[in-house]
């Protein structure tokens, strides 16, 4: 009995330091992600990049332009319809675009 009471008391305690150090734990966490990103990146790309994204990139991808917002993006990452040839960057963008058919973007030249 002696020793279940020493044990349930370890583990509060266990606990309440785990509680304590969590977020900076989580900030341990985040650093040492953006360490192994920039090893990825000196080592051609990012870690968890397929290789065929990968020499797609970097072998000069056609750039599509977004009809919703303007912005450029690789036509590999682009959501297009099968009914229209324009290409957006997000389905945000694509659901904005069906809202207001009719809305023009200006741009600044």
């Amino acid at each position: 009995m002696k020793y279940l009471f020493v044990l349930l008391i370890f583990a509060t305690v266990a606990g309440l330091v785990y509680w304590r150090l969590r977020p900076y734990l989580k900030i341990v966490r985040q650093m040492l992600g953006m360490v192994r990103d920039a090893r990825g990146m000196n080592n051609g790309g990012p870690a968890d990049l397929p290789r065929r994204q990968q020499s797609t990139q970097s072998g000069g991808e056609k750039l599509v332009r977004c009809a919703a917002c303007g912005t450029w993006l690789p036509s590999s990452r682009a959501v297009k319809l099968r009914a229209s040839t324009n290409s957006y960057c997000s389905h945000a963008c694509l659901e904005r675009a069906a809202d207001a058919p009719h809305a023009t973007r200006r741009s600044a030249s």
